[in-house]
This record gives C-alpha cells, structure tokens and sequence, in this order.
C-alpha cells in the first residue's frame, strides 16, 4: 500500500541508495503515535508525508487490524474542580496515567461520547456550557466557538464520507419568542461558526426532536454515530403512541432526518392498560431499559432486562439489518446470572460503549457499569472479564449516571482542526493581554470584535486571573462613595496621601466588606448587597429581604465587620462555577455572654479566631486533616489601634513571602510579624482624616509588596514600595482641589464628629483586599441544564 502514485527512491548525497518512500512508510505504520509525532520534526518531507490525510488513513485501518485488547480512557474532576484530567485507563488507578488535562473545562457536569468517532470525541461542558473536542492519542485538543445559550440541548459528532469532514450536530430547545423553538445547528471542524443544518427540521419531524433532546438529557444517552447517521434514542413513551418512531437519525451527508422503527418488543418501562373503554400506556421508571451503541460499524441496541422480570437477568443486544424496512435480529444474549454474581447484575446502570477485534460476529463487546468497572465480554466463549476498576479519583460528588465516563481509545494521528481563536495571531494578542491591567483590558474590548469575543471567553479570564494572582499576596484598595450610576468607587491611598481628600467621596452609610471570593468582592448595606469586581467597577445589586421578616427591628451588631441584622457571606459554588450570595438575618442574638471568637479564612483554610481582651490576644486554630491545631498567637497589647476592648481586630491574610498576619480593625489595617512581634501599619483612617485620636499614633507606610491601587470604572495603578510618611505630613497644606469642594482640612484636634456633623457612625473610608481578574456576574440566568 502507498500513499502516492509515483514510486521513488531516496538517494542520499553521497551517492548510496537508501530504503524507498513505500518501505519507509510501511515502517512508519507499525510505529506508534509518540514516536510518529517525534519523527514529524525530522525534516520538512517527513513532516508533510506524517501528516498526510492518506498516511494517517493507513495507519488508522492497520491499528485496527492488530489490536486485540481495547484501550479505554476516563476522565476526573480535580480536587478543587478546577480542571478535568483525562486518564489512560491501563491500570486500576490514576497514578502516572495521566494523558492531559482540560484546563477549560471546570466544575463536575461533563458528559462525553463513549465511543470516538474515527479517533475524535466530543466533550460537552455543561457548566460552561461549551463543547469540546480532542484526539486523546495525540492529546490535541479544540474548543468550539460559542453557540446560543440554551436550557436544553443535546450533541453529538459524526464524520462525512463524502466531504471527508468531521461535523457536530446540536439539537435545542430556543427561546419561546422563536418562530421554530426547536432547532438543529451544524459545525464543521475548523470553520469559524455555527449554522443551521441545510435542510433543517421538518415539521413532522419536531415532536420527535424535542423528545430526543428531552430524553438525551434525562437519560444521560448522547447519540450515536453509525452508518453515516447521527442515532437518537427516543423516549419509551413516545414510541408506546408511535412504534415506527424509535430513533431519531439525522444524516451527516445530506443533513435531513429520518426516523427508525424500535426491534419487535415493547418499549422498556410502558405497560397498556384499559382505562374507561380505552387503552392507555402508562410509563413506568426503569434503573435501565434501551440504549443505542456502535458495534462494528453497524448501528445495534442494548435491551436490560435485569427488571423487566424476577425470574430474568440479561442483556440482549439487537443489530439493526436495514434503515428502509427497519428490520431488526437479535444479536447477542448476555446471561448475567450465569456468569457474574455482582458485577453486572447489582449496578443501576450497564452500557455497552463498543467492540474490539477483527472479526465482526464475534467481536468482544465491551461493558461499563455505574460501579466505574469495565466488562469484556467474550460471545464466542461466552465469558465475562473484568479488565479496568476505575479508584482513587474524584467521585465524591458523583452520582451513578455521572461516573460513566469511559471511553475508548483508538490510535489514530486525525488532527484537531483549530478555529480562528487557536491561530498564531490570536494567540500572540492573548498572551499581550494577559499582561495588561484589567481595566484597560476592558477598554480593549472596543478594538474590534474579535478582541472583544477573546477577552470574554471564559478560558481568557480564568487564564488572566491565573497569571496576576499566582503569588497571592495581598492586594488593597480603599473603598468610598461612588459618583453617577456607580455606587461605590475604589479609590488609591497614593491619591489620599497627597492631599486631603473630598467629602464627595465618602461613605454615608455603613458598608461591610468581604474578602475576594474567584476574583468578587461583596459590598454590604442595610438594604442591597453589591457583587463587584474593584478592577473593571463591574457591580451586581442584590436587593435584600431583611425588612420583610417578622421582629426585624433588633439592635444591630456596632463593630466594623457587621451591617444591621444580618449576616451576609459571599461563596464560590465550585461543581457549577457560579458565585453565590448566601444571608442570614437573626431575630435575636446576645451580645453580652456571647463568645469572643469568630471564624476566618488564611491561606485557604478555614481559621478560628478566640480573643482574650482581658490579656490582648489573639488565638488563630487552624482546621487541618479533620483536627484543629493552634496556628498563630497574635499579641496586640500596647499597640494603638488595636485594643481588642474597643475594637475588633480581624486576621485578614497571610502574606506567603514573609508570613506576616494583615490585621484589619476597619480604621487600621497592619501587619503583625509573628517572630518580632511587632505591627508595621500600613493604613490609619484617622491619619488620612486629620481625626483626633484617644491613642498615640503609630504613623502611616505603604508596605512593600503590598499593592494599594484604585478603580473608577477606569483604574490608576501606583507603585508600591513607599517610605513610611512623618505624622500629619500630608494635612499641613490644603490643595485647591479640596478648598474647591468647600473642605476645610481639619487639624489633629478635631474629632470625626466635629468634621462630619451628620456622623452616624459609619466610616468615610473602608480598605478593602482585592484579587486582580476579569470576573464578572452574569446579568442573566444562565440558560444550561446540570441534571446529574
């Protein structure tokens, strides 16, 4: 066999013959990918020769050929469900198995197609939601470009014989304004958009669609490429009312559907009864009925009878002999209590994901079950081995439907084609704006579309929130009245520190703070709570609900950490990727037995803070393993400031350089050196003020390492690494600026009341920590459906 018409010989340059193209590609057959992909990087010729589409057709059919034991690969969530790592399935447990990982796709809702499509599969985020798809023999990976978000959609990828394309084909449910709700979209691999399919859906054929998308979803059965036709399974009930529509199969070529008639037996779960004179067909839930599944090229169904009967217990897979006359035998009949006690008769859910050999009658077949094993079953002997227990990965969360995510694996060199995303130019821009402040990355944004699409892609954000917060070092901003359509403004200590600052830009109510939380900070007032990102002054408004309840009226937390009467805690809900806003409003709470201690987060672990204001301590525990160990001790007596009689002194942070606790009173914010036992402060309100204190000072510095930056919907950023300032250094002289605001700068012996005659007690000022990043809320419920 060869992949060109002209037969040469390689000559090399001192004269010596060597071996012919022919010969040196049916050598390079029996190579397997690694070093096939080494060799590419030879020289130009072996490189175009590799990556012919014929050489990669010969190499395809002669793996098929010699394999005799299938090759199976799984994916896992990561611990923190940041990442999905794909794992050759060889061995009994992860270990060094690890094929790649899928940065882009987070969270726990993956479904993937259980059987590849000429070497590809495709992977469907529904957290995203976004589809994916890769070779997982030369862990070449794409993503395709967005599609219109929808609640209910189902996928799947086939290939064109007659283009030689590869294509995904979406089925969705649209809006309700939509003139046809239920739509088909087509992708080819490698253009740059979706489009509907060519001849779209037939009227008759849309009952069907929305039952397949319906049972596609609930059932967790993407469908099924074979004969040239994308299979989906319609629901039992459906069929009850329509025996000759069983399948919904959509052709790849001509891109039209037909439907499929079901085997010569009922449909699972549906029982006919009579009911006033008429029969009727009531559905009944079944652990598993019918499933679709390629074997050999040929389109076959998989019937669990494990419940169709107590005296009943095996498998039978049906072969699918003609599309026109629907004809349908019985191909093989696996008796599960005559050869497997457990494996295959306790789990909920069996699946048959695909054959392996050379023969086509007597292929093995290949089991999966929700108890993460792998079946190989023998139909010429009629025995059943276990070849892959899937341990030691992330099922904590999982349920039966969701740890069926095996797949096969075939030795294939079929490239990924990228989209215009994945193209040099693009990719050169993204790598520049990864290194550009988020707020002029949102200004960037108006360029031109393409910018505009890279820099809201959900992969460029989490990538740009990766590259500025790997170090984790505390970053400050302070945060004040904001002006027009901006409640809140995040403003630089550099500008407060160089003249005095504008009434205008204080703070006339109480806001509570929260810590960053996946790039967000929560703001919090008596009546609203405000999602914000400090770097973009992109704002989110929750209207709370605290007056609605019954005996709201209580005396309210005084202390800088609490907001009227309740308690309010931003999270970060990691299997669906969504912030989430979570309050607690009390009736009733006693603050004089109450316990001094409160928790926090350091170094992303849950702390408990005990205070002792009789000997000025602070006792840090950490929860460790399940167990609390003591974890810092934090000795505040004689520091100004920091009284714990008479404030609440919060361990903000950890600084990971030095190890340094950032404290946080609400007027003071320092850092406290363990080893020294000394607090170097970095911000004092009453300083910035000009507020009479009833302790000594201790003097105002910018720490090195600490960044203190502003945002106003368009941000400044100042340098870091300041000397520390002498004592009311920068209310001596009052600039133009303030004396044009009508503000008079206060000298040290006015109190805060006398400058403020409307203070109700809130502060003009607040710090607040902040995580560099592009995230943002969405300002629409985000249409997808996680059903697990």
């Amino acid at each position: 066999m060869t992949i060109s018409s002209k037969r040469r010989t390689v000559v090399a340059s001192g004269g010596a013959q060597v071996l012919p193209e022919e010969m040196i590609i049916e050598v390079f057959l029996y190579l397997p990918i690694k070093s096939i992909l080494r060799f590419r990087a030879v020289c130009r010729s072996w490189a175009t020769m590799l990556s012919s589409e014929e050489f990669c057709s010969l190499h395809m059919a002669k793996t098929e050929a010699t394999s005799a034991l299938p090759k199976l690969f799984f994916t896992s969530s990561t611990a923190n469900f940041d990442a999905t790592e794909v794992y050759l399935g060889s061995s009994s447990g992860p270990g060094d198995d690890l094929l790649f990982s899928l940065n882009d796709i987070r969270g726990d809702f993956v479904d993937m197609t259980p059987a590849p499509c000429r070497g590809l599969t495709l992977v469907d985020d529904a957290v995203a939601p976004a589809y994916f798809v890769f070779n997982a023999a030369t862990r070449a990976v794409t993503r395709l470009p967005p599609c219109q978000a929808v609640a209910f959609a189902t996928a799947g990828l086939g290939f064109d014989a007659w283009t030689k394309n590869y294509k995904v084909v979406r089925l969705f449910r649209g809006n309700l304004q939509d003139k046809q709700r239920i739509r088909c979209e087509v992708y080819t691999l490698g253009s740059d958009c979706w489009r509907p399919a060519i001849g779209g859906i037939p009227f008759r054929f849309c009952r069907a669609a929305d039952c397949a998308i319906g049972h596609s979803i609930r059932d967790k059965q993407p469908p099924v490429f074979a004969d040239g036709f994308l299979h989906w399974l319609l629901d039992p009930f459906f069929v009850a009312h329509r025996p000759r529509n069983a399948i919904l199969s959509f052709s790849i070529t001509d891109e039209t559907f037909r439907c499929v008639q079901s085997p010569p037996f009922g449909a699972p779960g549906v029982r006919i009864m009579e009911h006033e004179g008429h029969l009727c067909a009531v559905q009944e839930r079944l652990v598993s009925g019918l499933q679709l599944v390629e074997l050999a090229g040929r389109l076959c169904m998989l019937r669990d009878l494990r419940n169709a009967s107590s005296n009943c217990s095996a498998l039978e897979i049906w072969n699918l002999n003609d599309y026109s006359s629907g004809g349908w035998s019985l191909k093989h009949r696996i008796d599960l209590l005559a050869h497997v006690a457990r494996d295959l008769v306790e789990p909920q859910i069996v699946k048959v994901i695909g054959s392996v050999g050379d023969c086509e009658s007597m292929n093995k077949v290949i089991i999966t079950t929700s108890k993460r094993k792998v079946i190989l079953y023998d139909p010429m002997l009629e025995t059943l081995e276990t070849i892959l227990k899937i341990r030691g990965t992330q099922f904590s969360y999982q349920t039966e439907h969701s740890a069926l995510r095996v797949s096969l694996l075939k030795e294939t060199l079929v490239p990924v084609r990228q989209t215009t995303e994945e193209v040099g130019m693009v990719k050169a821009a993204r790598e520049i704006l990864l290194r550009i402040p988020a707020d002029h990355v949102v200004q960037l944004k108006l360029v031109c579309k393409q910018w505009r699409k890279l820099i809201e892609n959900q992969s460029f954000i989490r990538s740009y929130y990766l590259h500025h917060n790997t170090e984790k070092r505390p970053n400050i901003m302070l945060v004040g009245k904001g002006t027009r359509r901006s409640q809140f403004s995040f403003l630089p200590l550099k500008k407060l520190l160089q003249r005095c600052p504008s009434r205008d830009t204080w703070l006339n109510t109480k806001v509570v703070c929260s810590k960053p939380c996946h790039g967000l900070n929560l703001l919090s007032t008596e009546m609203k709570d405000y999602l914000y990102n400090p770097c973009t002054g992109y704002c989110f408004v929750n209207q709370t609900r605290g007056r609605e309840l019954p005996g709201y009226f209580v005396e309210p937390a005084n202390h800088a950490f609490a907001v009227d009467k309740k308690i309010v805690g931003l999270g970060f809900n990691m299997l669906k990727q969504e912030h989430v806003i979570v309050e607690f409003f009390y009736l009733w709470k006693d603050f004089r037995n109450r316990c001094p201690a409160f928790v926090v987060e350091l170094e992303g672990i849950l702390c408990a803070v005990l205070t002792n204001p009789v000997e000025e301590k602070l006792y840090i525990w950490k929860l460790k393993h399940g167990r609390w160990n003591r974890a810092y001790t934090v000795y505040l007596k004689g520091w100004s400031g920091y009284s714990l009689q008479t404030n609440v002194v919060v361990p903000w942070a950890v600084d990971p350089k030095d190890g340094r606790i950032l404290l946080n009173t609400g007027r003071k914010v320092g850092l406290y050196d363990p080893s020294r036992r000394f607090i170097e402060t970095l911000y004092d309100l009453d300083e910035v003020l000009g507020v009479k204190g009833t302790e000594q000072s201790s003097g105002l510095g910018v720490y090195d390492g600490i960044h203190i930056t502003k945002c106003k919907n368009s941000v400044n950023k100042y340098g870091a690494g300041k000397p520390p300032l002498q004592k009311h250094r920068v209310f001596d002289d009052c600039s133009p600026t303030s004396r044009g605001n009508n503000f008079a700068c206060s000298s040290a012996t006015q109190s805060l009341e006398e400058i403020i005659p409307s203070y109700t007690g809130s502060m003009p000022l607040i710090p607040i920590l902040y995580e560099e990043s592009l995230e943002s809320y969405p300002p629409w419920w985000k249409r997808r459906t996680l059903h697990r």
